[in-house]
């Protein structure tokens, strides 16, 4: 049963990617499909609970809101930045270095949580990861690429790393129930749908647009946030069951390798052959570094 549960929580991770690129393709807009896709998994959180969660909000400490607006924050910014780098770089490159950002947590767990053990194990996933990561970024000689190309896989690997890392700190420092899990997620998805309405208001400033929402971006967007939502339960319910030291092995190198074969066959993205070779290694290095979780 437990790798029937796993299946499910990789398909809804794929999806949640290969959403992120149908956006690009359809040439939707980005700041109202993002939105809406942190409001749906709000309702869709709060409804799964019963409405229960409204009632604790008011129990909410100030570690959880901060924490709560802070990983929001995190939250939104990633899935702008991961659409625009989807655009630019390609979803399997973006996906590779989302999902290597593990590094991140794992280096700051060691420095600062004195998570020192299996410590070999770490280090050289790190260095692997590193090394896959230029590997990755690597265009070939002959081929220039902008500055911003570069910039927006690099953003998504240090943003993700952040939420990771702030998602852990927030757990052990913070969270002290299973209720306030739900409660946490349930800020974080509020403060990026409150971020998200802002952005929208700015951007029709800025397009000097008098449009509203467009149905076609509350479609793919409420489409990416039952994804949201979906793969936020499965990590809840597949950590429970079998611990994070398989699930977050399994789910980044399956996610990872999968969006990669996605953006081949599906979407026409091209990758050299060090880039294969780059996405193996972070495959591996994801394994070998989660696996010491």
């Amino acid at each position: 049963m437990n790798i029937i549960y796993l299946i499910i929580h990789i398909l809804f991770a794929l999806g949640m990617f290969i959403s992120l690129k149908i956006i690009d393709t359809k040439q939707l807009n980005k700041y109202q499909t993002i939105t809406v896709n942190y409001i749906v998994a709000l309702f869709l959180t709060v409804l799964s609970t019963g409405g229960e969660i409204a009632g604790e909000v008011a129990h909410m400490g100030t570690g959880m809101i901060i924490a709560s607006l802070w990983v929001g924050f995190l939250f939104i910014l990633s899935f702008v930045l991961m659409s625009f780098s989807t655009e630019r770089a390609g979803i399997g490159l973006t996906t590779a270095l989302n999902k290597m950002s593990v590094v991140i947590p794992v280096s700051v767990g060691i420095l600062y949580l004195g998570q020192d053990d299996n410590i070999t194990e770490k280090i050289f996933g790190i260095i692997l990861a590193l090394i896959s990561f230029l590997l990755i970024l690597y265009k070939g000689k002959n081929e220039k690429v902008s500055l911003l190309t570069l910039a927006l896989p690099v953003s998504v690997f240090v943003v993700s790393g952040l939420i990771d890392t702030s998602m852990e700190i927030t757990n052990k420092k913070i969270l002290s129930e299973d209720s306030h899990q739900e409660l946490f997620l349930s800020g974080i998805f509020a403060t990026a749908s409150l971020i998200g309405l802002v952005t929208i208001f700015f951007d029709k400033i800025k397009r000097k647009s008098a449009h509203s929402f467009e149905g076609k971006n509350i479609l793919w967007g409420a489409v990416m946030g039952t994804f949201n939502f979906l793969v936020s339960k499965m990590i809840l319910v597949n950590v429970g069951l079998m611990g994070g030291s398989v699930v977050f092995p399994v789910h980044n190198a399956s996610v990872v390798m999968l969006t990669a074969l996605a953006g081949m066959f599906f979407f026409k993205e091209k990758f050299t052959f060090k880039q294969w070779v780059g996405v193996v290694l972070a495959v591996i290095s994801v394994i070998i570094i989660a696996g010491t979780i």
